[in-house]
């Protein structure tokens, strides 16, 4: 993922990686998700840096945030920054937006490396004012999905679309 900044004559900057901007370590891998997640008119970012276990048991993040926008160019940093609990219930792969809750905010999609060749779809819904929640397990049966690494769950790959029309 790259991230070009805006220009003061409407067009766009140069791409960085935004594995580079978060100071990810040798080994380490980013992933990060971008949307409006507090209806503001700014973009928040979901994002979590962590090296893969190579083997069945996932590895923790060093890293998984909820950055509310707006973001630092030199590190994507944010003043209300707070940690999510993405990172601490397997070793994220990827990060999408969704639509779960049927609502006006976008909702995340993680896919996960449980261990033991598990890979889960786990999601976290968006609360109105606060970005997105905290595992929930009601939720997670809803909405979640459970598959192997042969047979992964399926990813979202509409998010956009809901919330974003004239980016789709």
């Amino acid at each position: 993922m790259t991230v070009q900044w805006g220009t003061a004559n409407g067009s766009y900057g140069t791409k960085h990686a935004v594995s580079a901007l978060l100071g990810a370590k040798k080994g380490e891998v980013a992933s990060a998700a971008v949307a409006d997640f507090q209806r503001d008119g700014t973009l928040d970012m979901v994002v979590n840096l962590v090296k893969p276990s190579g083997g069945d048991d996932p590895s923790t993040a060093r890293v998984a945030e909820y950055r509310p926008g707006p973001l630092k160019r030199a590190n994507l940093a944010s003043a209300k920054s707070r940690h999510s609990d993405i990172g601490d219930h397997g070793e994220v792969q990827q990060l999408r937006i969704a639509n779960y809750g049927g609502d006006a905010y976008p909702d995340l999609a993680i896919l996960n490396n449980a261990g033991d060749g598990q890979l889960d779809r786990d999601v976290r819904l968006t609360k109105p004012g606060s970005g997105p929640g905290n595992y929930n397990y009601e939720l997670q049966r809803k909405y979640g999905e459970f598959g192997t690494t042969p047979e992964p769950p399926a990813m979202p790959s509409d998010g956009w679309k809901h919330f974003y029309k004239p980016c789709s």
